[in-house]
This record gives C-alpha cells, sequence and structure tokens, in this order.
C-alpha cells in the first residue's frame, strides 16, 4: 500500500513540475513575441524620451554663450564638416534628398551642447515673448498668462525689439514672477531665437505677443515636454512640408486632415517650447547657421523654418504637437502676413534654400500629436 502512495505522489509530482515547465516555456516565448512586435512597430510612434541623465550625459556646468553675438572662440560649438555642393543628392534632379537616418557628428555636437546646460532647471521654464510696437497685445497677453498661477513658470522676458521706445521697468506679477525686459541689439527675428546668459531653464518657451496657450493648458504643455518633448520643438501650431506637383521642389504648406498628408513637420515658433541647446547652436559660429541667420535678416521671414531645421538636423526626430483642452488664443487679424500673397511661395523658398545650405532635407514627419483631456466614448 506504500509503494502505491508513494508512486502516485511520485506521479503528481512529475505532472506538476511538466505544468510548470510548459507554463515557463509558454511565458518566455510570448515574452519573445512581445518584444519582436515591439520592435517591428511603425518607425513614426512616439517614443518615451529618456531623460538626460539615461542619455549618458553627464552635469557639465558650460557658461552660456552672449545673447547679442555668436559663438566663438574656445567655448564656441565644435562645426558639422562642411559638404561638398557638388555632392548633394536629388530627387528628381531638383530637391535636396533627405538627410541621413543619423547624423552622427550633428548628434554629437548636440549632446555636447546639451551638458553644457545641464546645471539649467528642468522642472521651470522661461518665456521668451518678442515684440514690436504692439503695446496693446502685449498688455493683453501678459495679463492672462499673469493673472493665474502656473505653478513651472520660473520667468518672463520680454525680448523689446523697438529700438525707438526704452521698454517699461521690470516688474513682478502678484503670483511672484519676474518680468524682465531685454534691449535687443537691432531689429531682428533672430534675438528671441538666442539664448540669454541670464536664463535659468533648459526649457524655453518661444512665443510672440499676440499668442498664448491658457494658463492651465501652458503647465500641461510643458509637463508634456518634459516627457516626451526634450529633443523636439513642441508647440500649438504646425506645418507641413511636401513636394510640388509642377516642380518636383519641396512646398511649405498649412496641414490638412486628409488621408494623403496626415502628418507634420513643423512647429512655429511663435508658441513652442524649445530646449536651450537648439538655440545655443542656432546662436553658435557654425557656417551654416550663421549663412541662415544672415538670410533670416535680409528677408525678415523663416526663422522659425530655420529653428525646426536645426532642431531636426541635431536629432533627427520630428517635432511635436500638443494642443491644450481649450485652442490657444491669438490676436492675429485674419488677413494678417501668413494670408497675404507670395506668403506660401516665399516660406517655400526658404525651405529649399536651408535644404541647399544643410546639404540634404533634415525636416521629419511626425503624425502622433498629444492633447489635454479624455475622449469620450
Amino acid at each position: 500500500m506504500d509503494s502505491y502512495v508513494n508512486s502516485m505522489q511520485n506521479a503528481v509530482k512529475t505532472r506538476s513540475f511538466r505544468r510548470v515547465g510548459i507554463l515557463l516555456a509558454a511565458l518566455a516565448v510570448s515574452g519573445i513575441f512581445i518584444i519582436a512586435l515591439y520592435s517591428w512597430g511603425p518607425e513614426g510612434k512616439l517614443p518615451s524620451i529618456p531623460s538626460w541623465g539615461e542619455m549618458g550625459i553627464g552635469s557639465g556646468a558650460g557658461a552660456p554663450v552672449d545673447a547679442d553675438e555668436p559663438a566663438t572662440g574656445a567655448g564656441a560649438n565644435p562645426e558639422v564638416p562642411d559638404v561638398d555642393p557638388s555632392t548633394i543628392n536629388r530627387v528628381d534632379g531638383q530637391r535636396v534628398d533627405l538627410c541621413g537616418s543619423r547624423q552622427t557628428a550633428a548628434h554629437e555636437v548636440y549632446l555636447k551642447t546639451v551638458e553644457k546646460y545641464s546645471h539649467l532647471r528642468d522642472d521651470k521654464f522661461t518665456i521668451a515673448m518678442q515684440t514690436y510696437k504692439r503695446p496693446e497685445e502685449l498688455k493683453k497677453t501678459l495679463s492672462a498668462l499673469l493673472d493665474e498661477e502656473i505653478p513651472s513658470l520660473e520667468e518672463v522676458v520680454i525680448v523689446w525689439n523697438d529700438l525707438e521706445e526704452n521698454p517699461p521697468a521690470d516688474y513682478t506679477s502678484k503670483h511672484g514672477i519676474h518680468v524682465h525686459y531685454k534691449m535687443s541689439a537691432r531689429n531682428s527675428l533672430n534675438s528671441r531665437l538666442l539664448p540669454d546668459p541670464d536664463y535659468k531653464t533648459q526649457a524655453i518657451l518661444l512665443t510672440d505677443d499676440d499668442v498664448y496657450y491658457h494658463p492651465a493648458d501652458l503647465e500641461f504643455v510643458f509637463q508634456t515636454w518634459r516627457k516626451f518633448g526634450r529633443h523636439r520643438l513642441t508647440g500649438a501650431l504646425a506645418r507641413c512640408s511636401t513636394v510640388h506637383d509642377r516642380n518636383h521642389l519641396w512646398k511649405y504648406g498649412f496641414c490638412s486632415k486628409n488621408a494623403d498628408q496626415n502628418n507634420y513637420a513643423m512647429i512655429l515658433t511663435n508658441l513652442a517650447f524649445s530646449h536651450i541647446a537648439f538655440m545655443d547652436y542656432y546662436s553658435s559660429a557654425d557656417p551654416v547657421v550663421s549663412k541662415i541667420r544672415d538670410y533670416v535678416d535680409e528677408g525678415f521671414n523663416c526663422e522659425d523654418i530655420a529653428m525646426n531645421f536645426v532642431q531636426s538636423y541635431l536629432t533627427r526626430e520630428g517635432p511635436l504637437l500638443v494642443t491644450g483642452s481649450e485652442r490657444y488664443v491669438n490676436y492675429e487679424p485674419k488677413q494678417g502676413i501668413s494670408r497675404k500673397p507670395g506668403h506660401i511661395e516665399a516660406r517655400s523658398k526658404c525651405l529649399n534654400d536651408f535644404a541647399e545650405y544643410f546639404s540634404c532635407m533634415p525636416l521629419l514627419n511626425e503624425t502622433a500629436h498629444i492633447q489635454r483631456g479624455v475622449v469620450p466614448l
């Protein structure tokens, strides 16, 4: 009888071990399948952006460049090697071809520039608002932003481009936010895009004096930038880059929800978060961006396109569109500069000229966007 019981117990143990073994094998196969499925997922999905520490970037304390002068000398960004124009790849014998998946030299420059500013706060942001002879719009925008508390707002810097009038005195809002007026060296669209040595934060909200997120939405957009947008231009207004039907060159345009254009390649810098590293590179002595800054000053246009080129060239990532629970406010008249005849053509020329300067087209299409709130079903 005892031998029978022992044999039954051994049989039960054997079957149990087999079941455990089968279960472990099934879990292992499932894990491999899930990993493989994730690896084969579409490249257009929005990745989880690691922190700078996870990217292997240390805590250097390099000094920011002067906001009014390009970086030069030992503290300047190393230059990305020039490319012989005769070697530029073209599509249809016309437009400059897309850049490669990874611009190694440019990306290394970017990582070094990020490290340079790693001593600045990343849990707060600074508003850099450019204004020129629009006191009423400026007053309304500042009132809307400062009447409510925005927990992560560090400071507001007004980039004053009116060289004929002295700016108002600095002041502190009722919520303790310092508002500083900074006189520009000249009336230039580049002024807002230059890193101020007094900035205390890595995140800079680039904005005009007539457009803003509602305060609660602005806090959401900043936290979204921290999670997903540190190496992207992150903002409210998307624009598209397509191929012209007739001349096959790059064409600038407004985006739509049509099935054949369900993506975007740029975020306008009249309402966009930028890491200060992009601004540093844009202001550097690199010959390409130096030429682009001159181009912007001569034509008084396309500084926002230029910043998108810089961001995508350095990171090989597209921008990020983020919308609040309410639509952003824009005081621009319906017949503003973006609606004038020739605007699209001029902006398209910027696309093609900048691609020539960079020797490739760095802009990348993004299909994902982030919106505050819940979608009811």
